[in-house]
Protein backbone atom coordinates (compact mmCIF):
# COMPACT_ATOMS: atom_id res chain seq x y z
CA UNK A 1 0.00 0.00 0.00
CA UNK A 2 1.30 3.39 -1.07
CA UNK A 3 2.59 6.02 1.82
CA UNK A 4 -0.53 7.34 3.49
CA UNK A 5 -1.01 11.00 2.56
CA UNK A 6 -3.66 13.59 3.68
CA UNK A 7 -4.10 14.21 0.20
CA UNK A 8 -6.22 10.67 -0.04
CA UNK A 9 -7.85 10.60 2.23
CA UNK A 10 -11.81 11.33 1.57
CA UNK A 11 -15.29 12.85 3.58
CA UNK A 12 -16.72 10.78 0.52
CA UNK A 13 -16.61 8.18 2.77
CA UNK A 14 -18.40 9.08 5.83
CA UNK A 15 -21.06 10.80 3.59
CA UNK A 16 -21.43 7.40 1.89
CA UNK A 17 -21.72 5.70 5.00
CA UNK A 18 -24.46 8.35 6.51
CA UNK A 19 -26.27 8.09 3.30
CA UNK A 20 -26.94 4.25 3.70
CA UNK A 21 -28.88 5.01 6.78
CA UNK A 22 -26.70 2.48 8.89
CA UNK A 23 -24.40 4.13 10.80
CA UNK A 24 -25.23 8.35 10.37
CA UNK A 25 -24.16 8.66 13.59
CA UNK A 26 -20.46 8.93 13.79
CA UNK A 27 -19.91 12.09 13.97
CA UNK A 28 -20.60 11.94 18.10
CA UNK A 29 -17.72 9.95 18.78
CA UNK A 30 -15.85 11.20 22.01
CA UNK A 31 -13.38 8.59 21.47
CA UNK A 32 -13.47 7.44 25.11
CA UNK A 33 -12.96 4.05 24.12
CA UNK A 34 -16.11 2.39 25.99
CA UNK A 35 -16.13 0.60 22.92
CA UNK A 36 -12.89 -0.73 22.62
CA UNK A 37 -12.75 -2.03 26.45
CA UNK A 38 -15.99 -3.91 25.77
CA UNK A 39 -14.99 -5.80 22.95
CA UNK A 40 -14.15 -9.23 23.30
CA UNK A 41 -12.17 -9.36 19.81
CA UNK A 42 -10.04 -6.61 21.22
CA UNK A 43 -9.17 -8.24 24.24
CA UNK A 44 -7.75 -11.33 22.27
CA UNK A 45 -7.04 -9.39 19.11
CA UNK A 46 -4.86 -5.82 20.23
CA UNK A 47 -5.15 -5.02 16.42
CA UNK A 48 -8.92 -4.61 16.60
CA UNK A 49 -10.08 -1.48 17.47
CA UNK A 50 -13.44 -0.14 17.15
CA UNK A 51 -12.58 3.58 18.46
CA UNK A 52 -9.57 3.70 15.52
CA UNK A 53 -11.46 2.01 12.98
CA UNK A 54 -14.14 5.42 13.78
CA UNK A 55 -11.62 7.65 13.49
CA UNK A 56 -10.54 5.97 9.83
CA UNK A 57 -14.06 6.61 8.61
CA UNK A 58 -14.31 10.34 10.06
CA UNK A 59 -11.50 11.00 8.03
CA UNK A 60 -11.69 9.44 5.16
CA UNK A 61 -9.31 6.91 4.92
CA UNK A 62 -11.50 4.20 3.04
CA UNK A 63 -8.35 2.53 1.85
CA UNK A 64 -7.05 1.72 4.72
CA UNK A 65 -10.53 0.46 5.93
CA UNK A 66 -11.24 -1.80 2.77
CA UNK A 67 -7.96 -3.96 2.69
CA UNK A 68 -7.96 -4.38 6.54
CA UNK A 69 -8.36 -7.91 7.81
CA UNK A 70 -9.75 -6.31 11.23
CA UNK A 71 -12.89 -5.11 10.17
CA UNK A 72 -13.87 -9.33 9.24
CA UNK A 73 -13.42 -9.94 13.16
CA UNK A 74 -16.32 -8.39 14.91
CA UNK A 75 -19.14 -10.51 15.07
CA UNK A 76 -21.93 -7.94 16.25
CA UNK A 77 -22.12 -8.84 19.81
CA UNK A 78 -23.16 -5.30 20.18
CA UNK A 79 -21.43 -4.81 23.43
CA UNK A 80 -20.43 -1.60 22.05
CA UNK A 81 -23.33 -0.25 21.19
CA UNK A 82 -24.89 -0.72 24.45
CA UNK A 83 -21.91 1.11 26.06
CA UNK A 84 -21.05 3.87 23.80
CA UNK A 85 -22.28 6.88 25.53
CA UNK A 86 -22.82 8.61 22.28
CA UNK A 87 -25.03 5.52 21.21
CA UNK A 88 -23.49 4.91 17.89
CA UNK A 89 -24.92 1.75 16.09
CA UNK A 90 -21.42 0.41 15.53
CA UNK A 91 -22.34 -2.57 14.44
CA UNK A 92 -24.33 -1.48 11.60
CA UNK A 93 -21.32 0.83 10.90
CA UNK A 94 -19.37 -2.56 10.22
CA UNK A 95 -21.75 -4.12 8.44
CA UNK A 96 -21.35 -1.40 6.05
CA UNK A 97 -17.80 -1.16 5.69
CA UNK A 98 -17.80 -4.93 5.18
CA UNK A 99 -20.67 -4.17 2.36
CA UNK A 100 -18.39 -1.53 0.99
CA UNK A 101 -15.34 -3.99 1.16
CA UNK A 102 -16.83 -6.34 -0.87
CA UNK A 103 -17.94 -4.30 -3.21
CA UNK A 104 -14.09 -3.39 -3.78
CA UNK A 105 -13.21 -6.69 -4.12
CA UNK A 106 -12.00 -7.17 -0.56
CA UNK A 107 -12.46 -10.09 1.82
CA UNK A 108 -13.77 -12.42 -0.43
CA UNK A 109 -12.15 -15.14 1.72
CA UNK A 110 -14.64 -14.68 4.57
CA UNK A 111 -17.21 -13.89 1.97
CA UNK A 112 -16.99 -17.43 -0.24
CA UNK A 113 -18.29 -19.52 2.09
CA UNK A 114 -21.50 -17.42 2.34
CA UNK A 115 -21.73 -17.05 -1.26
CA UNK A 116 -21.71 -20.56 -2.39
CA UNK A 117 -24.55 -21.10 0.59
CA UNK A 118 -26.79 -18.56 -1.12
CA UNK A 119 -26.01 -19.70 -4.60
CA UNK A 120 -26.77 -23.24 -3.61
CA UNK A 121 -29.88 -21.81 -1.68
CA UNK A 122 -30.99 -19.92 -5.45
CA UNK A 123 -30.56 -23.46 -7.04
CA UNK A 124 -32.68 -25.80 -4.82
CA UNK A 125 -35.00 -23.07 -2.66
CA UNK A 126 -34.04 -24.68 0.53
CA UNK A 127 -31.41 -23.36 3.03
CA UNK A 128 -29.64 -25.19 5.49
CA UNK A 129 -29.74 -28.60 3.67
CA UNK A 130 -26.73 -30.53 5.53
CA UNK A 131 -24.18 -31.80 3.21
CA UNK A 132 -22.57 -35.36 4.93
CA UNK A 133 -24.28 -38.34 3.57
CA UNK A 134 -24.85 -39.74 7.16
CA UNK A 135 -26.58 -36.71 8.45
CA UNK A 136 -28.89 -36.87 5.43
CA UNK A 137 -30.10 -40.56 6.24
CA UNK A 138 -30.94 -39.06 10.05
CA UNK A 139 -32.83 -36.34 8.30
CA UNK A 140 -34.80 -38.87 5.78
CA UNK A 141 -34.87 -41.31 9.09
CA UNK A 142 -36.77 -38.71 11.14
CA UNK A 143 -38.86 -37.29 8.49
CA UNK A 144 -40.38 -40.87 7.44
CA UNK A 145 -40.97 -41.81 11.48
CA UNK A 146 -43.22 -38.57 10.98
CA UNK A 147 -44.92 -39.08 7.78
CA UNK A 148 -43.48 -36.82 5.56
CA UNK A 149 -40.99 -37.04 2.91
CA UNK A 150 -37.71 -37.90 3.75
CA UNK A 151 -36.27 -34.62 2.37
CA UNK A 152 -37.96 -31.07 1.80
CA UNK A 153 -39.12 -30.82 -1.15
CA UNK A 154 -39.73 -27.47 -3.37
CA UNK A 155 -41.74 -27.56 -6.48
CA UNK A 156 -40.77 -26.60 -9.69
CA UNK A 157 -42.81 -23.68 -9.32
CA UNK A 158 -41.95 -22.43 -6.05
CA UNK A 159 -38.32 -22.42 -7.04
CA UNK A 160 -38.82 -20.37 -9.74
CA UNK A 161 -40.49 -17.87 -7.50
CA UNK A 162 -37.31 -17.85 -4.86
CA UNK A 163 -35.41 -17.30 -7.77
CA UNK A 164 -37.45 -14.46 -9.13
CA UNK A 165 -36.93 -12.80 -5.67
CA UNK A 166 -33.56 -13.18 -6.30
CA UNK A 167 -34.09 -11.25 -9.94
CA UNK A 168 -36.49 -8.87 -8.23
CA UNK A 169 -34.17 -7.65 -5.27
CA UNK A 170 -31.62 -7.33 -7.35
CA UNK A 171 -29.71 -9.94 -5.64
CA UNK A 172 -28.83 -11.89 -8.99
CA UNK A 173 -27.10 -8.74 -10.61
CA UNK A 174 -24.97 -8.61 -7.03
CA UNK A 175 -24.00 -12.04 -7.17
CA UNK A 176 -22.84 -11.72 -10.63
CA UNK A 177 -20.63 -8.52 -10.11
CA UNK A 178 -19.47 -9.89 -6.80
CA UNK A 179 -17.74 -13.03 -9.16
CA UNK A 180 -16.48 -10.56 -11.53
CA UNK A 181 -14.78 -7.90 -9.10
CA UNK A 182 -10.86 -8.97 -8.70
CA UNK A 183 -9.90 -9.89 -5.40
CA UNK A 184 -8.21 -6.99 -3.62
CA UNK A 185 -5.58 -8.52 -1.05
CA UNK A 186 -6.24 -7.95 2.92
CA UNK A 187 -3.82 -7.62 5.55
CA UNK A 188 -3.26 -6.46 8.78
CA UNK A 189 -3.28 -2.80 8.61
CA UNK A 190 -3.42 -1.69 12.17
CA UNK A 191 -0.58 -2.57 15.09
CA UNK A 192 -1.22 -2.49 18.56
CA UNK A 193 -2.03 1.20 19.71
CA UNK A 194 -0.51 2.19 16.48
CA UNK A 195 -0.89 3.13 12.76
CA UNK A 196 1.58 2.32 10.22
CA UNK A 197 2.14 4.79 7.52
CA UNK A 198 4.62 3.40 5.12
CA UNK A 199 4.33 1.42 2.29
CA UNK A 200 4.50 -2.40 4.09
CA UNK A 201 1.86 -3.01 6.42
CA UNK A 202 4.08 -5.16 8.93
CA UNK A 203 7.30 -3.59 8.69
CA UNK A 204 6.94 -0.06 8.02
CA UNK A 205 7.89 3.01 10.22
CA UNK A 206 4.82 3.62 12.72
CA UNK A 207 3.78 6.48 14.58
CA UNK A 208 0.93 6.52 17.62
CA UNK A 209 -2.45 6.81 16.68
Amino acid sequence: MKREQASNWSLEFENAIATSGLADDISRCISCGKCTGVCPVAAISPSYNPRQIIREVLLGNYERIVQSEEIWRCFWCANCAATCPSEIKYPLLMLYIRYFSMAHGAGKKHVDPFIRFVTKARKEAVTFQPGKPARLDEIRELRSSLGLSPLRIVSDNGIKEYQKLFEITGTDEWLKNYVETPEVPINLSYLEGKILIQDDFVSGSEREA
